[in-house]
């Protein structure tokens, strides 16, 4: 995978196939998570509230002009495009359902289990400190985007960017909207 998806990130296509138990081309896809939420206990998220454009702008030094909101099931995505389009976009996601990690090593054990089966996909996944909540790096080596996985209040907060340290920069931001 060489490039952006256009909806969204190429790690966020992964973790919808897993974490929301689609995609079944591999017997390991779902290990560990939910298949399904029930629709009572899915707090509704507007995923694009959980940054506003000034923050994105001072992480990644260009000003979204179009913030495209989007759902799958319980889990909401935001993308958010530069004037350059897709070649300038940060990808939000939320999704309910994370399994309880105690620490980030501990998420990033978590995630690799899931990985299992892909085949020739090479995956990065390392545990990430610095944000007061479990989380990881997890990127599809060659994507293009870079992407931190967070386990926050019974959520997973996933955010892609084009680099790791602006990924880390938005997810501290928007893991103090978390509802």
């Amino acid at each position: 995978m060489s490039s952006r998806l256009p909806q969204f990130g190429a790690v966020s296509c992964f973790f919808l196939t897993t974490l929301c138990g689609g995609g079944g081309d591999s017997p390991k896809a779902s290990t560990g998570a939910p298949r399904s939420v029930p629709a009572a206990s899915t707090p509704k998220i507007d995923a694009c509230s959980l940054l506003t454009a000034e923050e994105i702008e001072a992480v990644v030094g260009w000003k979204p002009v179009k913030a495209e909101p989007s759902s799958y099931g319980g889990t909401a995505v935001c993308n958010f495009y530069g004037p350059k389009g897709f070649s300038q976009s940060v990808t939000l996601l939320v999704a309910p359902g994370m399994p309880k990690v105690a620490s980030s090593a501990e998420m990033a054990d978590w995630r690799r289990k899931q990985t299992e089966g892909y085949g020739d996909v090479k995956f990065i996944i390392e545990p990430v400190e610095g944000l007061g909540v479990p989380a990881i790096r997890n990127e599809i080596e060659g994507s293009g985007s870079a992407a931190i996985e967070v386990a926050a209040k019974g959520m997973l907060l996933d955010v892609s960017s084009t680099s790791l340290e602006e990924a880390k920069a938005l997810a501290a931001k928007a893991i103090a909207r978390l509802p």
